[in-house]
């Protein structure tokens, strides 16, 4: 039996009935296929796009970037998140594509061109969104019980063989190669520190009770955290300078809450910086609010970076859990407050607290 050989008109049909946009440019950068739901996402009939150069057809300079790495590597980029505004009358309209794009070439190895596809994934975008911001967190809290049961026994006996295994490297006096041994359980120990760590915070973030608020004074409960945390950034050759405001009115707060929100600052300003860094802990009082301002001559933050630090699990540590701010902005939050923050990279980072005198509701 012959293998069956699909016709034109059958590449046609199916082309047409993808959900996706279809572009194919040769060779010469000129466009050769243009489906019907590509002519829907780029407003260009396709009479007028067949024949034309895709940067003519398609003027985005992100999609152009990706065409052309095609043209000059031949390799192909796939699933890549890319947003454009697309003209429409009165104001453009943002949409957000999953494109991928395939280098085409012949049973020779001949390079034919570049063929694109193009996903419109802007509701879906705004939907993801939306629920990685929603304050419901029921999925994660069993996410979270799953981890507990899960990750948390198996690491605890993990330890354990450890320090079994330490005793017993002891006793071996003449073992070739014991140091390298130790070394490697050394680095054993450590990586299973660090997961109890991220677990822990994990499960801080999802098991936050409802806050008790006690009406203290904030200078107060700051330089409390400030004592514990000072030994940390002194083993930096940091410092932790406190500048409080005096006689600051007195704030209904849950002291723990807070103290852990605070704490988390400013481990991160301490990680931050290096040696002979300084930090900075501010108080101020207005007659509606009262402030909390933490400043650092640190790394900084990228301005990439800077509108995710409070998503939920989003880190750029390698060994961080993406859970510390997270943490401190919904006990932020919850006390009916408001944090900012303003970086610049290699010149530090100031995060800013705002906490109502009276909120409306306790």
């Amino acid at each position: 039996m012959k293998p069956y050989r699909p016709d034109s008109d059958l590449f046609e049909i199916i082309l047409r009935n993808l959900k996706e946009a279809v572009v194919f440019a040769d060779v010469k950068g000129r466009i050769q296929v243009f489906n019907p739901v590509a002519v829907d996402l780029f407003r260009v009939k396709e009479k007028q796009a067949l024949g034309e150069k895709f940067e003519r057809v398609i003027p985005y300079k992100t999609i152009k970037k990706q065409f052309d790495s095609v043209y000059d590597t031949r390799e192909g980029h796939y699933d890549i998140e890319l947003a454009i505004h697309i003209p429409t009358s009165g104001e453009d309209e943002a949409r957000l594509l999953r494109c991928s794009f395939h280098p085409i070439v012949d049973k020779k190895g001949m390079f034919l061109g570049c063929l694109a596809t193009f996903a419109d994934i802007t509701e879906k975008g705004l939907l993801s969104r939306e629920i990685s911001q929603s304050k419901d967190l029921s999925t994660i809290g069993m996410l979270a019980r799953w981890m507990a049961h899960e990750i948390r026994n198996p690491l605890s006996s993990l330890n354990i063989n450890i320090e079994l295994l330490r005793d017993e490297l002891r006793e071996e006096l003449h073992l070739a190669q014991k140091e390298e041994i130790q070394s490697l359980l050394n680095f054993i120990s450590y990586e299973t520190l660090r997961l109890e760590n991220n677990l822990k915070e994990f499960l801080d973030f999802n098991r936050l009770p409802p806050p008790k608020f006690e009406w203290v004074q904030l200078n107060e409960v700051l330089e409390s955290v400030v004592r514990l945390l000072r030994p940390d950034a002194q083993m930096k050759n940091a410092r932790i300078d406190v500048h409080f405001q005096r006689k600051m009115p007195p704030v209904k707060i849950d002291v723990s809450q807070m103290n852990l929100a605070i704490s988390n600052l400013l481990i991160n300003s301490i990680q931050a910086v290096s040696e002979k860094g300084e930090i900075r802990l501010l108080t101020r009082a207005s007659k509606k609010n009262v402030f909390i301002i933490i400043q650092d001559n640190g790394v900084g933050i990228s301005k990439e970076h800077l509108p995710r630090i409070f998503d939920f699990m989003f880190s750029t540590k390698p060994t961080g859990s993406g859970l510390g701010l997270s943490i401190t902005k919904k006990i932020i939050s919850d006390h009916h407050g408001e944090i900012a923050v303003k970086s610049e990279v290699n010149r530090g980072s100031t995060f800013r607290i705002r906490l109502p005198l009276h909120p409306k509701t306790n």
